[in-house]
C-alpha cells in the first residue's frame, strides 16, 4: 500500500536521503588522546539509533552517580526515550552490532587523514575550550551567563575569544535574556550557569521555553566527579531537577563525548517543535586536556536539526477540499508560522479567508489587513472569539488549541463540528508536532508537517473564492470589528490609564513611520498591561512580541528587553511592565547599563497586581489580599543606575512624553502613573469562547466604584 501513497518531501529532506537514520545516531568521534588528569573510560564504537535503546542499559562505572544517572531524551514527535551509559553516553545494546561495520568505516573516513596520507591537525584543549569551538561551529555568537566556581573552567575559554559574553544580574535574567534572543532571531538562545543554585535557578527559564517552543540550550557547572553523589558544596542533581523541563537533558561524565553532547543539543532542540536542553557538566571533565583532532569540530549532519516530515497528500488534499468547500473558513495561526508570513499572506488572500493569531504570532500576519481579526482568547479580540465559534472550517497552522483561547471545550467550535458531521467542513490541524493532535481537540483532517510546506503544498490547489457565502462571511467579520472595537472607560480629571499609554505609543510608532522604517520589538511582563498591549499595538511583523505566554512568568519582561536588544542591537525596543513584574527583576537595569543598551522602558505604575485584584473582587466578592505593591520610586530607582527617567500622570503630558521617550538616544524609563482598570474583553472561566464579559458590561461587573461590587456574580474557579 505505501507504493501508491504520494507525499510532499521537503527539501532539507531531499538533501539527506539515503543517509538512513545517521540523525538519530551517535557516531564515534576520533579519540582525543594525551588526557591529563583521571583517565576516562572510552565507550563502544558502534553507533545505534535512539529509539532502539533498551528502557534501562545499565553499565558498571566508577561512580555511584554515573550508575544512577537517567537521561530523557523527548523526540520531535513528543515521545520520551530513556537512555543511561557510562561517561553519560548511551549503553550499546548486543543488538546494535550490525550498525558497527557501518560506524568503523565512518571512523575510518574522519580521523583527520588527508588523502596524502598526513595526520590532521591535533590541537590540545580542555574540555572548556572544546565546548566554545563546538558552540563556534554552530554559530552562537553571544551567551548569557552568570559565574561560579563550578563553571570556571568552562566561562574561561570565552575570555579575549568573539563570543560575546554578556553577564546578567541573576541566573534566571540570563535564562529569560537566551530565549528573547532565540524568540526575536529564531537562532539559538545560549546560557551558561554554575552548578547548585546556578541551576535551580534556570528552573522557570527552562520551562517558559519548554512551553513556549524556544530553541534554548543551558550548560551548567557540577561539582567534580568523585564528590558527586556526596551532597557537596553547590551540589545538586540538576539532570533530575531539569528533566520535566527540558526536551532533553544529559549529564557529561566522558571527555570525549562533550562533541557529541553539544551537536546533540543542538539537534534536538529544533528537531519538531523547538525547546530547550540542558547539558550538565562536571569541573574535573572540562577542565581536563587533551590531544584533540581538528576533524572534531564538526556538525553531526549537514542540518542542525532532522529533515521536516513529509506530508501525505492525500490529507492536503482533503483539507483543501473542506477548505474551498466552506462558507465560513477561518485561519487560526500561532508561532508555528512565524516563519513563513510571506506565503499565509498569499494564502489566506487568495482564498478570502479572515486569520486570527495566538499571543506568539501576532504580527505574523499584518494586523492593518482587511482580513486580520488579531489575537483571540480571553483577552482577545471580541470578534476573533464569534469569528470561531461561527466558522464552519478551523484550520490551524501552527498553533496547539491552547486552553486560553479555546474556553470550556464542551461549547468549542459549533459550527466547526456540525460542518465535519454534513462532511462540509470542520477543524484543519497542521502542526510539526504530531503528538499535538487530538491532545486537546480532535481534528477533522490532521496534517503532521512544517507550516511553511504545508502552505506550499496547499497554495496552488487553494480556490479564489468571489462567492456571495464567502463574501458576506468576509463583511460579517469586519461587521464584528466595528461593532466591538478594543475600547475603555476615560478615567476622571485627565488621568491616564494602561490602555491610554500603549495606544498612544502605538499612535505615534504608527504615525512617525518607525513601525514600518525599523525593526520594533515589544517586551511585556505578566498580567494586565500584557494584554492590553496585544490589544492596542497594531502587529505587522512576525516575533515583534516578546512575552511569556504559557508559564506566564512575572519579571520576565526587563531580562527579555536585554536580550532582545543585544540580539537586534539596531531595532528599537520597547518594554511595557507592570509595577508587580518590573519589581521582580528591575536588579537587571544594571545589564542595561553594563553594556549601554537603548532600552525605552514603562512602568505602569498603579501599585497593585491588577488583574488578581480583579479576580479576587469578582470570584472572592471583593476580599483582596497579597495584591498591593509597595513601590519605589522608579524614577529615582533608574536614575541611581545613570538612567534617563521621568514620570507620567495625566492626559495631557502624554504626547510629549511618549515621543520624548521613543526618541530619545540611549536608555529611558517613564514612571506612568495609572488608574488600575479591568482588562476587557474577558472570557470567563467554565464559559465558550462567544460568553464574553464585552466593554458594555463592565459597570454591571465591575461596579460604580473600588468601594461598590457590580451586581453580576461568577461562580465556579478563578482564572490561574
Amino acid at each position: 500500500r505505501l507504493g501508491f501513497v504520494k507525499v510532499f518531501i521537503p527539501r532539507p529532506c531531499r538533501d539527506v536521503c539515503g543517509e538512513g537514520p545517521v540523525a538519530r545516531m551517535r557516531p564515534p568521534l576520533p579519540a582525543m588522546r594525551g588526557l591529563i588528569g583521571p583517565q576516562v573510560r572510552r565507550a563502544s564504537a558502534a553507533t545505534v539509533p535512539w529509539p532502539q535503546l533498551p528502557r534501562r542499559s545499565w553499565v558498571p562505572a566508577s561512580h555511584a552517580s554515573a550508575r544512577a544517572a537517567l537521561r530523557v531524551c523527548r523526540s520531535a514527535d513528543g515521545r520520551r526515550h530513556h537512555s543511561t551509559g557510562v561517561g553519560g553516553r548511551p549503553a550499546t545494546p548486543a543488538s546494535a552490532s550490525a550498525a558497527a561495520p557501518r560506524a568503523a568505516d565512518w571512523r575510518q573516513s574522519s580521523r583527520g587523514v588527508s588523502s596524502g596520507g598526513a595526520v590532521g591537525p591535533i590541537t590540545q584543549m580542555s574540555g572548556g575550550e572544546v565546548i566554545y569551538r563546538m558552540l563556534a561551529e554552530h554559530g552562537v555568537d553571544t551567551v548569557f551567563g552568570y559565574s561560579g566556581g563550578a563553571v570556571l573552567p568552562l566561562i574561561d575559554a570565552f575570555h579575549g575569544k568573539p563570543i560575546k559574553w554578556i553577564t546578567s544580574a541573576h541566573e534566571q535574567c540570563s535564562g529569560h535574556s537566551a530565549a528573547a534572543y532565540a524568540k526575536s532571531t529564531g537562532r539559538f538562545g545560549v546560557s551558561i550557569v554554575t552548578s547548585g543554585p546556578g541551576i535551580t535557578n534556570m528552573v522557570t527559564p527552562l520551562q517558559d521555553a519548554l512551553t513556549d517552543g524556544v530553541p534554548l540550550i543551558v550548560f551548567s557547572g557540577q561539582v567534580p566527579t568523585s564528590a558527586m553523589g556526596t551532597d557537596a558544596f553547590q551540589e545538586c542533581p540538576a539532570t533530575e531537577i531539569t528533566r520535566s523541563c527540558t526536551k532533553w537533558n544529559y549529564v557529561c561524565l566522558d571527555f570525549n563525548s562533550l562533541p557529541w553532547a553539544v551537536n546533540e543539543a543542538f539537534r534536538i532542540a529544533t528537531s519538531g517543535r523547538p525547546g530547550p536542553c540542558h547539558i550538565d557538566l562536571p569541573k574535573d571533565i572540562v577542565s581536563m586536556k587533551a590531544q584533540v583532532p581538528e576533524a572534531v569540530f564538526r556538525k553531526s549532519s549537514r542540518s542542525q536539526s532532522d529533515a521536516a516530515p513529509m506530508m501525505d497528500m492525500s490529507h492536503i488534499q482533503r483539507a483543501v477540499e473542506l477548505i474551498n468547500m466552506a462558507k465560513r473558513p477561518i485561519f487560526y495561526v500561532g508561532q508555528g508560522a512565524n516563519h513563513c508570513p510571506e506565503i499565509l499572506k498569499r494564502v489566506a488572500q487568495k482564498g478570502n479567508i479572515p486569520v486570527t493569531t495566538t499571543v506568539h504570532a501576532m504580527g505574523v500576519f499584518d494586523e492593518r489587513d482587511p482580513l486580520s481579526l488579531h489575537m483571540l482568547g480571553m483577552h482577545g479580540a471580541a470578534y476573533a472569539n464569534f469569528a470561531i465559534q461561527n466558522s464552519d472550517c478551523i484550520v490551524a497552522i501552527g498553533s496547539r488549541f491552547d486552553d486560553r483561547t479555546t474556553g470550556v471545550m464542551d461549547k468549542y467550535a459549533p459550527k466547526a463540528r456540525a460542518a465535519e458531521a454534513a462532511g462540509t467542513g470542520g477543524i484543519v490541524h497542521i502542526n510539526i508536532d504530531r503528538s499535538a493532535f487530538g491532545k486537546v481537540v480532535k481534528p477533522t483532517v490532521a496534517i503532521w508537517a512544517d507550516s511553511e510546506h504545508a502552505l506550499m503544498a496547499m497554495e496552488s490547489l487553494i480556490e479564489t473564492r468571489d462567492v456571495p457565502a464567502r463574501s458576506e462571511w468576509v463583511e460579517q467579520c469586519q461587521d464584528w470589528k466595528k461593532q466591538h472595537a478594543f475600547g475603555y472607560v476615560k478615567p476622571p480629571g485627565g488621568l491616564i490609564k494602561t490602555q491610554q499609554v500603549i495606544e498612544a505609543a502605538n499612535t505615534y510608532l504608527q504615525k512617525s513611520g518607525l513601525m514600518d522604517s525599523k525593526d520594533v520589538f515589544i517586551c511585556t511582563g505578566v498580567g494586565n498591561h500584557q494584554m492590553m498591549s496585544c490589544q492596542f499595538i497594531d502587529w505587522v511583523k512576525p516575533r515583534s512580541m516578546i512575552t511569556s505566554g504559557s508559564l506566564g512568568v512575572m519579571g520576565a519582561g526587563l531580562p527579555f528587553a536585554v536580550g532582545t536588544q543585544v540580539a537586534n542591537p539596531d531595532a528599537l525596543t520597547i518594554l511595557f511592565d507592570g509595577d508587580g513584574s518590573f519589581n521582580m527583576t528591575n536588579m537587571d537595569l544594571q545589564t542595561i547599563v553594563r553594556y549601554k543598551l537603548p532600552v525605552k522602558i514603562a512602568v505602569m505604575n498603579d501599585s497593585r497586581q491588577q488583574m488578581v485584584w480583579i479576580w479576587q473582587r469578582l470570584f472572592f466578592d471583593g476580599r483582596y489580599i497579597s495584591v498591593d505593591n509597595v513601590n519605589p520610586d522608579f524614577v529615582k530607582l533608574a536614575q541611581a543606575w545613570g538612567i534617563e527617567a521621568v514620570s507620567c500622570s495625566t492626559e495631557a503630558d502624554l504626547p510629549g512624553v511618549i515621543e520624548k521617550w521613543l526618541t530619545h538616544d540611549g536608555p529611558m524609563l517613564v514612571d506612568f502613573k495609572v488608574v488600575p482598570d479591568i482588562c476587557l474583553p474577558m472570557v470567563a472561566p467554565g464559559k465558550a469562547l462567544d460568553e464574553m464579559i464585552l466593554l458594555e458590561d463592565r459597570e454591571a461587573i465591575f461596579g460604580k466604584s473600588e468601594e461598590e461590587l457590580g451586581h453580576l456574580k461568577f461562580e465556579g474557579l478563578a482564572p490561574s
